[in-house]
């Protein structure tokens, strides 16, 4: 699936999730100036499989617009 994308006026949020084959979902989340290319080394990657892909989604997104706001 594609990397989600939320931003902040300074900052933005890459989101990503992937199938770890048997263990579950795992979400990847970068944060970099606003326009930046995410890079190579994420920000953060949650430690936890996660049971479904809609679980993964949920979470990197509150946890993405948590650190938003704390930039501001």
């Amino acid at each position: 699936m594609a990397d989600k994308i939320i931003s902040s006026d300074t900052h933005d949020a890459h989101m990503t999730v992937k199938d770890h084959i048997a263990d579950g979902w795992v979400a990847t989340l970068w944060i970099v100036a606003k326009g930046a290319p995410k890079g190579n080394e994420p920000t953060t990657t949650l430690d936890t499989f996660f049971d479904s892909e809609d679980t993964a989604w949920h979470s990197v997104k509150t946890l993405a617009l948590a650190k938003l706001s704390n930039l501001k």
